[in-house]
C-alpha cells in the first residue's frame, strides 16, 4: 500500500481529505456531496486550523445536501456573467433573440449594481422589495410594465443559470412581480399616415448617400413594408427570419406566401399579404448571386441566409434608430391619439388594428396568427372592437347607413 503523503490528511473517518496544492501554502479539502466530489480551500496554513475549518465546511455541505439545498453558493455577479456569456454565444451562433441585448443592458445597468455582492441563493423577497425602491430612485420614475418585463426576464435568466449549475434550487427563487405603470392604447398608423410613411421611404432611399447608407436604407425599407404586411414582431421574429423559412403554399387552388418565424414564445407560421411578395422579391434581387430566375425558384433553393440582416449583423438596434429619424423627418414620430412615440413595433400594432377594424380576422384567428393571446388583444385593441359595435351603440335602425342629421327647426317670423 503506498505511503500517505505528508501533504494529505484524512478527516471525518476518511470521508474527507485535507491536501495541499503546489505553489500555495493553504490546505484544501476534498469531500463528496450530491453524488460528486467537491474541492474547496480552507484558507488556512496551520493544519489544526485547517482541520477545524474543513470539518465546518463539510458538515455544512452535508446539512445542505440533506435539506435539498445547493452545496456551492456563488455571488450574483459571477452567475450574471455566465448568463450574459450564454446569451452572447447564442447571438454569435445566430440562435439568440433580439431581446438578449435588452436583457444584458438591464443586467449591467440595474441588476449587477444592486445584487452583485449578494449570493444568488440568498436573494429573498425582502431584498427584492429593496431593489424595487432602489430602481425607482435610479430611474427617477416608476418603470413601465414593459420595462419590468425585460428586467424580470433578465433576472429569470440568471436564476435559471444558477439552478442549472446547482448554485440554487427552484424553491429559493424569490417572487418576481410586475407592478409597473400600465401602458394604455398602443401607437399605430392610420391609413393616411401609413401612406405618408410609404411615400416618405421611397424618397428617403433615393436621398441616401451611395454605398453602405443606400444598402441600409433599402433593406430597412423592405423590412418595414414586410412587417406592416405580416404583423411579425420586429427584432425577435423579423430579424431572425431566413430565406429558407420563406415559402409558398397552395390553399383551395390559390398560392400564398408564408413565413416560418421563431420569436418570443415559439416558432409558428405567418401568412403574408400578397404585397409582401413584391417587397421580398425586390430585396432578393439586390444580391447579384440570387437575382436570376423567379422568386419562387429562388425560394425553392432554401438558402441558409438571413433575410433582413446586413452582413449577417443583427440590425434591430440600428434599424430602430434609423426608423426614429425617418419618422421625425416625415412628421410621424408622435402618435396624435396616444401622445406616444412610434417605433418599429407600431407596424405590428397597425396590422392588428387593421385586421380587427376591417374584420379580416376574428380575435381567435388574429391571436393565432400573431402568436399572442385573445386577452392581450382585448386589452390593447378593445377600442377597435367597440367601434365595430358603433351602429348598435348609436341606436341605428337596420339598414340605416346615413349619418343622422338634426331636424330643421320651423322658421319663425318676427
Amino acid at each position: 500500500m503506498p505511503q500517505k503523503s505528508d501533504d494529505t490528511v484524512h478527516i471525518l473517518e476518511g470521508k474527507a481529505t485535507l491536501f495541499k496544492r503546489p505553489l500555495t501554502p493553504h490546505w484544501h479539502v476534498r469531500y463528496k456531496a450530491h453524488g460528486r466530489w467537491l474541492r474547496t480551500t480552507t484558507h488556512c496554513e496551520d493544519l489544526a486550523e485547517a482541520k477545524s475549518k474543513a470539518v465546518e465546511l463539510v458538515m455544512n455541505a452535508w446539512f445542505r445536501e440533506k435539506n435539498n439545498l445547493p452545496i456551492v453558493s456563488k455571488r450574483f455577479t459571477t452567475v450574471a456573467k455566465l448568463a450574459i456569456t450564454r446569451m452572447e454565444d447564442a447571438q454569435k451562433a445566430g440562435q439568440g433573440k433580439a431581446t438578449y441585448k435588452t436583457y444584458i443592458q438591464a443586467i449591467e445597468r440595474y441588476l449587477v449594481p444592486f445584487f452583485g455582492n449578494h449570493n444568488v441563493d440568498r436573494i429573498d423577497n425582502a431584498l427584492m422589495t429593496e431593489f424595487e425602491r432602489w430602481r425607482i430612485e435610479q430611474m427617477k420614475k416608476a418603470p413601465t410594465a414593459s420595462t419590468l418585463n425585460n428586467h424580470n426576464s433578465a433576472l429569470n435568466r440568471i436564476f435559471d443559470e444558477a439552478m442549472e449549475r446547482d448554485y440554487m434550487t427552484k424553491f429559493q427563487v424569490p417572487l418576481i412581480r410586475n407592478e409597473g405603470v400600465k401602458s394604455d392604447r398602443r401607437p399605430d398608423f392610420v391609413a393616411d399616415e401609413y401612406a405618408t410613411l410609404y411615400r416618405g421611404m421611397r424618397k428617403w432611399v433615393k436621398d441616401a448617400r451611395k454605398g453602405h447608407e443606400t444598402v441600409l436604407r433599402s433593406v430597412m425599407r423592405e423590412y418595414v413594408l414586410v412587417a406592416a404586411n405580416t404583423g411579425f414582431r420586429p427584432g425577435t421574429e423579423g430579424m431572425n427570419l431566413k430565406w429558407g423559412n420563406v415559402y409558398f403554399f397552395i390553399e383551395e387552388g390559390r398560392k400564398y406566401l408564408a413565413l416560418w418565424v421563431d420569436g418570443k414564445t415559439h416558432a409558428h407560421e405567418m401568412t403574408t399579404r400578397h404585397s409582401a411578395i413584391r417587397y421580398l422579391d425586390r430585396l432578393r434581387k439586390r444580391n447579384s448571386d440570387w437575382k436570376d430566375g423567379t422568386f419562387e425558384e429562388f425560394l425553392q433553393r432554401k438558402v441558409d441566409a438571413y433575410v433582413f440582416r446586413v452582413g449577417d449583423k443583427d440590425m434591430t438596434t440600428t434599424f430602430g434608430r434609423m426608423f426614429k429619424r425617418l419618422l421625425k423627418q416625415t412628421g410621424l414620430l408622435k402618435d396624435g391619439r396616444t401622445g406616444k412615440e412610434r417605433t418599429l413595433y407600431s407596424l405590428r400594432h397597425m396590422y392588428a388594428t387593421y385586421a380587427l377594424a376591417k374584420k379580416t380576422m376574428d380575435l381567435d384567428e388574429l391571436a393565432e396568427h400573431m402568436d399572442t393571446s385573445v386577452q392581450m388583444l382585448q386589452k390593447h385593441y378593445n377600442h377597435i372592437l367597440l367601434r365595430r359595435l358603433a351602429h348598435r351603440i348609436a341606436g341605428d335602425r337596420p339598414n340605416q347607413s346615413t349619418v343622422p342629421q338634426p331636424k330643421k327647426e320651423a322658421s319663425t317670423s318676427v
